[in-house]
């Protein structure tokens, strides 16, 4: 009988080591506190990488007491992309074992603004095409319909049209050939000291194609003057920017002007109201014989902006080029700009001068 009562008290003893051994093992979830802060309220992106990088960099994370590995993080975005929620919290296995002591800064909500590009700017262009219908091809580009070709064919028909166009090797394209000649040419036989053959655009011109306030356009070409060019000790107009409207419309705004002197020179001339001054100028021999391109960026407006450069097609090497940050660029009572190209010359030493053929080619005009 007593062997029986010690066992049961053995085996009681026994089961209340257990019993206190397995309480002592249990563990109490630990307090802590993690949270999420973001360091900008709004962010704003042009593609899902940009956005993933930018939120990457403007989002933080505080783990409290927990691992990096025990938690989660998760961002959701709203149907229309312009909110994400991003949140951190205990991943499931981990749930138990921590308690959140303020679960309040677990989430933070940024608001998105997509950045749309804006369309890339489109070119007009006026590019040769071959002998045959080259008054039509103008016309179709830069006044539909209209006229903008100012030629001295009504007093020299029997040369024929005094623009075409030919194959030229070096620019492995086609280009166009602006033809003056001494005599009997002259200014649409309304002037007869001066002649001139240029294209234009002007008032029958698409919008696009004329310059107005406050906007920048950039004019692109190129030219070539041929070997033994003879300038006017007056005026070789080969490019002009013209306003339009008002009092001060007939004096170009620029001109790039070639000019008989010793040594001949190729200026840039400017025109705030009517008094033309030479702003830039370069000798002009290594321009003769060569093709150059020139890039003309102006901003139209009474705080505008000019810059041209032109430079050697074959090499690169820019030839000519001047900038001024802040010019007027617009006259009182103008109502748009317009481009001219060709030739457009004094007569009055036209024993300076010989006949002439200026070559163009790649004209565009890009409205940004």
């Amino acid at each position: 009988m007593r062997k029986l009562v010690l066992l049961v008290f053995i085996i009681s003893l026994h089961s209340t080591f257990i019993s206190c051994s397995d309480n002592e093992e249990t563990t109490q979830p630990i307090t802590t506190d993690i949270s999420i802060t973001s360091s900008v309220s709004t962010v704003t992106w042009t593609d899902s990488n940009d956005l993933t990088q930018k939120l990457e960099s403007v989002l933080s994370y505080s783990y409290g007491s927990a691992l990096v590995s025990e938690t989660e993080k998760q961002q959701t975005f709203n149907a229309d992309t312009t909110q994400v929620n991003a949140s951190i919290g205990f991943k499931t296995g981990f749930q138990n074992e921590y308690i959140d002591t303020n679960p309040s800064n677990n989430s933070v909500t940024i608001t998105l603004i997509k950045e749309i590009e804006p369309p890339s700017p489109e070119s007009v262009e006026l590019n040769a095409d071959g002998p045959g219908g080259t008054y039509d091809l103008i016309t179709s580009v830069l006044a539909p319909g209209h006229n903008p070709i100012e030629v001295p064919d009504c007093n020299h028909a029997a040369f024929g049209d005094h623009i075409d166009e030919i194959f030229d090797n070096e620019l492995n394209t086609n280009v166009f050939q602006f033809y003056i000649h001494v005599s009997p040419d002259n200014d649409r036989c309304i002037s007869f000291d001066r002649q001139r053959n240029e294209i234009k655009t002007y008032g029958q011109s698409p919008d696009n194609l004329l310059g107005v306030e406050n906007e920048t356009v950039v004019y692109k070409w190129k030219f070539k003057l041929k070997s033994g060019f003879q300038s006017s000790p007056n005026f070789t107009h080969i490019h002009q920017l013209k306003s339009v409207g008002g009092s001060l419309e007939s004096m170009p705004m620029y001109t790039l002007t070639t000019r008989k002197g010793s040594p001949d020179k190729l200026q840039l001339r400017y025109a705030e109201t009517d008094n033309q001054v030479t702003v830039s100028e370069t000798e002009l021999a290594p321009l003769i014989d060569t093709w150059v391109e020139v890039t003309e960026t102006i901003k139209y407006g009474t705080s505008g902006t000019y810059e041209i450069e032109i430079k050697n097609v074959s090499n690169g090497t820019i030839l000519f080029d001047y900038s001024n940050p802040s010019i007027i660029n617009w006259r009182p009572g103008a109502t748009f700009v317009r481009p001219k190209w060709g030739i457009y010359r004094s007569l009055i030493n036209e024993q300076d001068l010989r006949d002439e053929t200026v070559l163009f080619a790649d004209f565009s005009i890009t409205e940004i």
